[in-house]
């Protein structure tokens, strides 16, 4: 029995390799292959995960209707002429842009951990962004980003939500604006990731360094960290899997710190200091 949707693909696939093995290796007998039934497996394989993320989604708290504005202008905006202006110092595709059932689950972990002041590293679209400003328990968001033009966007999304106040945006390479965090002796109760994939170790480290930058029984979630299955398949269709392993492995192998991994969307890891 299949314990969860990804068995139960996994299952059904199985039962359709092993048709097709045993196919190509009894190509003569036409009793070795039935058609019809691999067919059948592979498309029940292709209707329990086609519907997953809808059927989570639709079954979770509803998301702030600003970020479904914000979601359409980043699939709008033509980024790769944006880029070519010069606007943007890298490429940038919506798909960066957390989704709303993400910001539903972001809006979530800060409840649970009680967060009054957030800290993001990737600001992008600003979806989590205004999604963790609204969150009345929250105090401050500070947003990390190397973008001056992502400011120039989301600003105004901002003071349409009522929270511009709350949000403090940070535009200079994360790893100066973590040094200069810790400097001013800021403390955060949440830090979310979700920024430039090989740096991640980098980030992680800067902020295990401080120790004040993650708040006592603080919680750091890291976005992406299966990455479309690139970390363990044998063709990753990522080039940056190899880097989000490395991390994953180094978190996990951290003696300071305990992780729990989520199979939410592309993959949250949920980390916390020991005996915290």
């Amino acid at each position: 029995m299949a314990h969860t949707p990804h068995d139960r693909i996994s299952h059904l696939l199985s039962h359709a390799y092993d048709d097709l093995d045993s196919f190509s290796r009894a190509s003569s007998d036409s009793n070795a292959l039935d058609l019809s039934k691999i067919l059948e497996w592979l498309d029940e394989a292709r209707q329990v995960i086609d519907g997953y993320d809808d059927y989570v989604a639709e079954h979770s708290s509803p998301h702030p209707t600003i970020v479904d504005e914000m979601l359409a202008q980043g699939d709008q905006r033509d980024w790769d002429k944006v880029f070519r202006e010069g606007r943007i110092k890298h490429k940038l595709i919506p798909e960066m842009s957390a989704g709303g059932y993400e910001a539903v689950v972001l809006q979530q972990l800060a409840k649970i951990s009680k967060a009054k002041t957030i800290l993001e590293i990737g600001m992008f679209t600003g979806t989590t962004t205004v999604s963790l400003a609204l969150l009345p328990t929250v105090d401050k968001v500070v947003t990390l980003d190397i973008e001056p033009y992502l400011r120039e966007i989301n600003t105004p999304y901002f003071q349409q939500a009522g929270v511009a106040h709350k949000i403090d945006i940070r535009i200079d390479d994360a790893l100066s604006s973590l040094t200069n965090l810790h400097k001013e002796g800021a403390s955060f109760d949440m830090i979310f990731i979700d920024a430039h994939k090989p740096s991640y170790i980098k980030y992680f480290d800067s902020i295990m360094a401080s120790p004040h930058l993650l708040a006592k029984g603080g919680l750091i979630a890291v976005d992406n960290t299966v990455f479309a299955g690139g970390p363990w398949v044998p063709n990753p269709p990522v080039s940056l899997a190899k880097d989000i392993h490395k991390f994953n492995e180094y978190v996990k192998n951290y003696p300071d710190v305990e992780v729990v991994m989520l199979p939410i969307e592309d993959g949250i890891s949920l980390i916390r200091r020991k005996d915290e």
